[in-house]
């Protein structure tokens, strides 16, 4: 954090010994200790908290991306029902009935006997 040599902490204690005084120099030594304490959890804290926050953010991002996906790949599936179902509940039109000319009879006019096929009769019979 700070580059302080060792050099610079002898200085600092001379300093400190005159301006407080031995009598007081551990008493206001074992403060500052304890201020510092507090202020690095403080810090650790903010940090850890600024942390959760961008992985919120970050999982709020997947998130929203993911249910856009979610709600395109939706309309994907239900547009063709939708289109299926409303293709089934229109009304048709009813087809016309074949007259007698139109329906296909056997050789003799019979409605149960086969139709007659062009080559039906130069095939061999398959016994």
């Amino acid at each position: 954090m700070f580059d302080v040599s060792f050099g610079e902490l002898i200085i600092i204690s001379a300093v400190a010994l005159v301006v407080i005084g031995p009598e007081k120099l551990p008493k206001v030594a074992r403060t500052a200790g304890a201020l510092l304490g507090r202020a690095q959890r403080f810090i650790s804290t903010v940090k850890s908290d600024l942390d959760k926050e961008f992985q919120l953010a970050e999982l709020a991002k997947v998130e929203a991306e993911i249910r856009a996906e979610a709600g395109y790949l939706s309309q994907t599936i239900h547009q063709p029902l939708e289109e299926a179902k409303a293709a089934l509940s229109e009304p048709t039109e009813p087809k016309e009935q074949p007259t007698m000319d139109e329906i296909p009879t056997g050789p003799q006019g019979d409605l149960f006997a086969p139709p007659v096929t062009p080559h039906a009769e130069s095939r061999p019979d398959r016994r």
